[in-house]
Parts: C-alpha cells; structure tokens; sequence
C-alpha cells in the first residue's frame, strides 16, 4: 500500500524553497527553486495537492531521469517531476530530494531517491504541498 505523502515547505533562502517530504514514517529533505510566480523551470509549484504518476519505470524508457515521478495538474506546467540532485542550478523547476541539508545543498540525494523508491515504487499517489505560514496553531 502506497503511504500518504506530504511536503511541508520549512524556509526560503532566496535561491532556493527547502523542505521535509514525509512518505509512511520515512522523511527526507527536500530542495526546490524559490517561487518565481510558478514560471516554468524556474519556479517551486504552488501549494496544493497533486496526483502524482510513475516516471521512466518502463525497461529500456527514452526519457533522461528514469523511475521518478511526474507530478500532474501543475496549472501552466508540464514535466515536473521528483528526482535526484542537491543544488538550485540541478532543479529544473522540479522537486529533489536528499538526506540531509547542508549549507543551502542537499545530502546523500541518490540515497534519498532509492529510499522513496523502496517505499512508493512505480506506483501513483496523491502529494499533498503544504508551507509552514498556512498552517494555523490553535491557542
């Protein structure tokens, strides 16, 4: 059974949206480029939830980042995906994904990859991206 994933965006350093992505009880980190008004490739995509589908799981698949995920119902986006790499300049408008976070980069991201692959597989999922200033604490 494929688990409830959430990405709770943390911070903002300018160049960069960093996060935490809670797939079951597993978590890695998140990078992805700071909101650019959702322009394609260089912009984070907006909050919201997001049916997600399986990417280049197919033997001998043409496309160039193999056994990710597409995230579908971008509004004005296509090709956006969840993969490996660990600055800015690697996102693409993308999602990656690593264990750590230092220095603005991230950690261990092909580590990171095959944990969400063990976990999700080449199966769809709902994403659901959320930001620390649209959570509301109850006094």
């Amino acid at each position: 059974m494929t688990p409830e994933i959430t990405l709770l965006r943390y911070a903002d350093t300018g160049d960069a949206t960093l996060g935490v992505f809670r797939a079951g009880k597993r978590v890695v980190y998140t990078l992805e480029d700071s909101w650019r008004d959702n322009q394609p490739k260089v912009s984070c995509i907006p909050a919201g939830t997001y049916h997600c589908v399986p990417h280049g799981w197919e033997p001998n698949s043409p496309v160039k980042r193999k056994r990710t995920w597409e995230i579908t119902g971008v509004p004005g986006r296509s090709a956006v995906l969840i993969h490996a790499g660990n600055r800015p300049a690697d996102t693409e408008g993308c999602i990656l994904v690593g264990l750590g976070v230092f220095s603005g980069a991230l950690t261990s991201s092909a580590d990171a990859l095959g944990v969400l692959r063990a976990i999700i597989g080449a199966n769809p999922f709902t994403l659901t991206i959320r930001s620390l200033d649209d959570i509301s604490v109850a006094a």
